[in-house]
Order: structure tokens, then C-alpha cells, then sequence
């Protein structure tokens, strides 16, 4: 009975996305960083233009590995899409109202206090907002076209190069450290 149920989901979804509700996809993409930042994950959060916290229901998500881009997988937990280092998260936006869009991610102080990093970070993360506008669709007639498909999430320093409890989040892609780690994201300075 379980396996006929998720049989017809997955129908269900497919047939949603085929018909264009979901039709717009986003992919928000964290590359890797060093040290333990790694591993300390960052969840994506999406709210309308009232402030109303949609992420569960006006987005279907899903994720990749970017060392395997064509292993496309549903989250388990569709209502808290998560980040680590060289993730995608594949957003399947409900474009169908065309609406605007505040994107986020954010890292509660229990998913970091577990990890080797140093006592200051072991807080709430917070980050930038990137407003998204889903009314302006690709290859509109009239030119008003939104060609944004990749929003870039990386963790920010202070002066000294040491990291701070705060993500980055935009459509430009991050610089990467240089012959040592090159594929590594360097921290955004502020």
C-alpha cells in the first residue's frame, strides 16, 4: 500500500510540474568552504510578500550534490530544505500567482553548537534576503524577463578573515581561494 501511495505522488508531482504551477526552478547553490563550516548546514526559508513563511507550500525541493548534478532527491522533510558545502536545492517555485519572493537561510544554535567551531560562532545564524519577482518569466513577449536561475549561499568574515554567524546570499558567485583550495568559496568580507 506504501510503495502504490508514493507510485501516485510521484505521478502527482510530476503531472504538477508538467503543467506549469511549478514551473519556475531556482537553485539556491552552496559550494563547499573549509574548515568544519563545511558541515554546519543552513536551511532555506521562503516567505511571501505579507511575511507568511511558504516554504512547504508554495515551493516543491529538491537537492543535489554538485559531484553528482543528475542525482536529483526529494527531501525528506519537504517543509525544511537544508544546505551543506556543495549543495544545490532545487526550488520549484509556484509561479502561477506571480508574486514576489523573500528568500533566506538561516542556521539555529542547536544545529551548530555539535560542531569544532570556534565558541562565538555557536549562535543563530541569520542572512541577507533576496527578493525574487516570479512575474517577470523567461522569454516574455515584452522583454521583462527574470534569466535568474542560481542564487549562491557562502559564509562571511570578519576583517580578519575569521568567519562570522551570518550567510551570504545572492546571484552573483562567490570568489574561491586561490592555487591551495581552489574549490573552496572565500568568505564574503565585511
Amino acid at each position: 500500500m506504501r510503495k502504490i501511495l508514493k507510485a501516485a505522488a510521484a505521478i502527482l508531482s510530476t503531472l504538477i510540474l508538467a503543467t506549469g504551477l511549478w514551473a519556475n526552478e531556482l537553485i539556491i547553490y552552496r559550494p563547499q568552504n573549509s574548515d568544519n563550516i563545511n558541515l554546519v548546514r543552513c536551511f532555506v526559508k521562503i516567505e511571501d510578500e505579507d511575511g507568511n513563511d511558504v516554504t512547504g507550500i508554495q515551493s516543491k525541493n529538491s537537492f543535489a550534490y554538485m559531484d553528482r548534478p543528475g542525482d536529483l532527491r526529494w527531501y525528506q522533510n519537504q517543509e525544511r530544505p537544508y544546505l551543506d558545502g556543495g549543495m544545490a536545492c532545487h526550488l520549484f517555485l509556484n509561479t502561477h500567482l506571480g508574486q514576489r519572493y523573500r528568500i533566506s537561510v538561516y542556521t539555529p544554535k542547536r544545529d551548530v553548537e555539535g560542531f569544532d567551531v570556534r565558541e562565538s560562532l555557536k549562535t543563530d545564524w541569520d542572512s541577507d534576503v533576496f527578493v525574487y519577482d516570479s512575474s517577470r518569466v523567461e522569454n516574455s513577449v515584452d522583454g521583462n524577463y527574470n534569466p535568474l536561475r542560481v542564487l549562491f549561499v557562502y559564509p562571511t568574515a570578519d576583517e580578519n578573515w575569521f568567519y562570522r554567524p551570518h550567510w551570504a546570499i545572492g546571484y552573483r558567485a562567490p570568489t574561491y581561494l586561490g592555487d591551495r583550495y581552489p574549490q573552496f568559496t572565500r568568505p564574503r568580507q565585511n
